[in-house]
């Protein structure tokens, strides 16, 4: 039977099964986030030190701030384009909130600015038209980066 790799968890999943495990990923926890997000695999995240990378956001809307999982910051470096929705997880108002709407206590520097930044580095990866969303959508990525509260 034909197997796909799980964006959530990585494992190798029978396509006849992947609706129901991928479910199980995405169901809301308590806190409004998903119980996982989709990351890349470990072996294609940025690897080395993270020093300088920022790690925690405040919403300037409720002034709450929130921790970004190291796995999801590798893989956004690796791959800018990753989290498309350009969303991301407030432990205070606990939903999704756009990244324009929260800085780095690091930099001071909103996350859209920084994230548009990432992307204009790595111009090659950018998805193309419909393949874009057709993978996009395939792979059964949110597209909304998860948080440490």
């Amino acid at each position: 039977m034909a197997q796909v790799r799980c964006p959530y968890c990585h494992e190798y999943i029978d396509r006849a099964e992947f609706a129901a495990h991928e479910a199980a990923h995405r169901k809301a926890r308590p806190d409004g986030q998903q119980t996982d997000y989709a990351t890349l695999p470990e072996e294609e995240r940025e690897d080395g030190d993270l020093e300088g990378v920022p790690q925690v956001y405040v919403h300037r809307k409720c002034g709450v701030a929130t921790g970004m999982p190291e796995e999801i910051i590798r893989s956004y470096l690796k791959n800018p384009y990753m989290y498309m929705a350009d969303a991301t997880f407030c432990c205070g108002c606990r939903k999704h909130v756009p990244f324009r709407d929260c800085e780095w206590t690091e930099t001071g520097e909103d996350l859209q600015t920084y994230t548009d930044r990432l992307r204009a580095a790595k111009p090659d990866m950018k998805p193309k038209g419909c393949l874009a969303a057709i993978a996009f959508i395939g792979a059964g990525l949110t597209g909304i980066i998860a948080t440490l509260c």
